[in-house]
């Protein structure tokens, strides 16, 4: 009876160990990249008052290494915008090699499961989902 509860015990403080580490990690997550799921105007924003805090950028030198964030902001969005036809490809691949393995009502499934993360693909491109409130200082 007694070595029960002693695994019980154990088994019941590791699970708890498992979830506050889990839970823990996505707050710090959430909060640390907060700024780089932003709008690039924000994210430049971000950037470049962190790099003015650490690196005590005089007028000057912001306004130059502003320029340069947001002009490497600019060529980044770019690189992604031509790399989306490629990842879409390989997404509808994944989707298609998925469908095979299922039978009929699993495929209905997947496609409202599809369908589902589409509209929030498209919700977010349009920016129809609310930012998320400003990071306290």
């Amino acid at each position: 009876m007694n070595t029960w509860k002693l695994v019980s015990g154990v088994a019941l403080v590791f699970i708890v160990g498992a979830l506050v580490g889990s839970l823990g990690t996505r707050f710090y997550l959430k909060h640390h990249y907060r700024p780089f799921m932003l709008e690039p105007r924000d994210r430049t924003a971000f950037i470049m008052k962190r790099l003015s805090k650490d690196l005590g950028l005089s007028q000057s030198q912001k306004i130059a290494v502003e320029k340069i964030v947001a002009q490497t902001e600019e060529k980044l969005r770019e690189h992604f915008r031509q790399m989306r036809p490629e990842v879409e490809a390989i997404i509808d691949d994944s989707f298609s090699q998925i469908r095979k393995e299922l039978d009929d009502g699993q495929k209905k499934q997947l496609d409202a499961l599809r369908e589902k993360f589409e509209k929030r693909r498209q919700a977010r491109r349009e920016g129809a989902f609310p930012k998320p409130p400003p990071k306290p200082e």
